[in-house]
């Protein structure tokens, strides 16, 4: 009887919490896509344009700054969290305040990037300083546990607070590349975080979850602006602020769980962009370029050479993001040699397909 009753009141808590995340995601999908439309109003009529070059895709000139609709709503989504869930506000109340201030930087210095174009050292220079902040306010991997056996190692103040600073610029900027094509970013990005959620309520982080799905919300409310052909741009905006809250997704959830396969999670949601930066900063250095030449060489530019359609090539990203997505959920329960026989195999797998595809041809 006693258990027949606490299955009952589980079952009634889980409904509670299925509602309470989709009041989050409603709230957040919503202010995105109608935010786009104010966004796109003003764009338009302060001449925030994103004119056609020779190393951009699109070929008649697109409002830019829909970032800023994607920003937004996802701070309105976690406020929303935050009344939703009064048991965020003891375990993550001045993380979000860090997370905030950073975020706004971003924001702003998005949009003067778009507007202005920014020297890219003075980007890179902001953003080290909103990774430091950051690591200030507790984003920072710190402590790892070992692969095999028990006990944890520690990463140590310095290399960690290193580590903790390349993963941040590195997302941002992976992010940044990743928004070549029409709703390329804005869906990757989108199917990345519901996965990312999807692990995050498997390991009952409630952070991680909000986070992610305040994420999702956001970019998935903004692509029926930005699917191809696109009404409007997010711009490096957009790019670079999902770039960072998805870096802290990844730490934050590193931080709760320590475990050193954990990493992988976030890392194989993430693989497109990743391995597009990892590829572009391996072809810069081989042709002896600087890191920051822009170039239209990324795996997205490639396949629309091959498949001279942009809906198609998004929508195949998009499809591979989903695999690497169910990919990362399978490591929320893999652990020691099981973990990296499949990492191996993943691997393995990854450079047949960069391989078969020609992106290694340098």
């Amino acid at each position: 009887m006693t258990g027949a009753v606490i299955s009952v009141k589980w079952q009634a808590f889980m409904g509670i919490v299925n509602k309470m995340y989709f009041v989050i995601f409603a709230t957040g999908f919503l202010f995105s896509y109608l935010c786009s439309f104010i966004v796109f109003s003003i764009a338009r009529k302060k001449n925030f344009i994103d004119k056609p070059s020779k190393r951009k895709v699109h070929v008649r000139p697109v409002p830019t700054l829909g970032g800023i609709a994607i920003g937004l709503s996802f701070f309105i989504a976690m406020g929303i969290a935050f009344a939703v869930f009064p048991a965020l506000q003891d375990e993550f109340l001045l993380k979000f305040f860090g997370l905030f201030f950073a975020g706004a930087i971003i924001l702003v210095m998005g949009v003067l990037d778009d507007i202005y174009d920014l020297n890219a050292y003075l980007k890179l220079l902001i953003q080290v300083f909103c990774a430091l902040m950051l690591i200030y306010f507790g984003f920072e991997i710190g402590i790892l546990t070992k692969p095999f056996g028990d006990g944890s190692f520690s990463l140590g103040g310095f290399l960690s607070i290193v580590i903790t600073v390349i993963w941040i610029i590195g997302m941002i900027n992976a992010v940044n590349l990743l928004d070549g094509l029409d709703g390329l970013a804005a869906g990757v990005i989108g199917i990345a975080a519901f996965f990312l959620f999807i692990a995050a309520v498997e390991m009952q982080n409630l952070a991680v979850a909000v986070m992610s799905l305040s994420i999702t919300a956001a970019a998935l409310g903004f692509l029926p602006h930005n699917f191809h052909p696109a009404k409007i741009f997010m711009g490096n905006t957009g790019s670079m602020f999902l770039g960072l809250m998805i870096s802290l997704i990844a730490l934050e959830g590193a931080h709760k769980r320590t475990a050193i396969f954990t990493l992988f999670i976030p890392l194989f949601a993430m693989a497109v962009p990743i391995i597009d930066t990892f590829l572009s900063i391996i072809r810069r250095i081989i042709r002896k370029k600087p890191v920051f030449t822009a170039d239209k060489e990324h795996i997205h530019h490639k396949m629309l050479v091959l498949e001279k359609s942009q809906t198609k090539v998004v929508l195949s990203l998009y499809l591979l993001t989903c695999c690497y997505g169910l990919i990362a959920l399978s490591f929320t329960g893999l652990k020691g040699v099981f973990a990296i026989g499949a990492l191996i195999i993943v691997l393995l797998a990854t450079l047949r397909w960069l391989r078969n595809w020609g992106f290694l041809k340098f």
